[in-house]
């Protein structure tokens, strides 16, 4: 914030993207609107991240099956392709690492070049969201955004479904679960809009063929690890 001016506000449209989602939702937790005032009028907990900018805190568990093409080809549900992988540690003892980037920033090129994709080919995208400025940095590094311009690329509506990037469409762990290990959700969530499992109601992403799900664990500016996973749909 104090190098590229993001706002208490910018962060704010994070969380309120990521309710109204969770509104939708039955199995979140929070599923009550909220509006940027209201984010940033909640208490503060760590200046300058106020209460409805932090995850909440839930048990939860989850599960993926992982098939050869020939077995998934005859399960009972549509497959779900893995396009690309990629992962990244981030130390700052291994190095003068910049601590304004994490390691999504080396994840996601050997993940995109996997998959033969585009940033511009991604139809939603499920992101770790720990706090909404985890979000906001991660965009960044992903590449969807350049560095310090994520606090406008997350306004306007754009994270929302019908927007032009559609994140963490089950509430995330901003307001749908957050049992410790969260990354499993982003699995699941983006399985169910690639089948368009939803598909005639408001959570539905439309036309939703490729996502993107990526993962954080440790500290962002210290030691963690990245995780980005391409997944489509036939």
């Amino acid at each position: 914030m104090h190098l590229y001016g993001t706002t208490s506000e910018q962060l704010a449209e994070v969380a309120v993207a990521i309710r109204k989602h969770a509104s939708m939702n039955p199995e979140a937790l929070f599923r009550t609107p909220i509006t940027v005032d209201d984010v940033v009028n909640a208490r503060v907990i760590s200046s300058p991240l106020h209460l409805l900018d932090c995850c909440v805190i839930t048990d939860g568990g989850g599960a993926v099956v992982v098939a050869s093409p020939e077995l998934a080809r005859n399960c009972k549900q549509s497959p779900v392709w893995v396009l690309g992988v990629g992962e990244a540690l981030a130390h700052q003892g291994a190095g003068k690492r910049n601590l304004m980037e994490i390691a999504a920033k080396q994840s996601t090129t050997p993940a995109f070049d996997m998959a033969g994709v585009t940033h511009k080919d991604i139809d939603m995208a499920m992101i770790y969201d720990s706090f909404t400025i985890t979000v906001i940095e991660t965009l960044e590094d992903l590449g969807f955004c350049k560095k310090g311009e994520g606090g406008d690329f997350v306004s306007g509506g754009r994270l929302e479904i019908g927007g032009e990037l559609p994140i963490n469409t089950d509430g995330g762990g901003l307001s749908s679960n957050h049992p410790g290990m969260r990354g499993i959700f982003l699995l699941l969530e983006a399985t169910r809009q690639l089948r368009h499992q939803f598909e005639g109601t408001p959570r539905q992403v439309p036309n939703c063929n490729i996502a993107l799900c990526h993962g954080t664990g440790g500290a962002l500016g210290s030691r963690h690890s990245g995780g980005t996973v391409i997944l489509g749909r036939d």
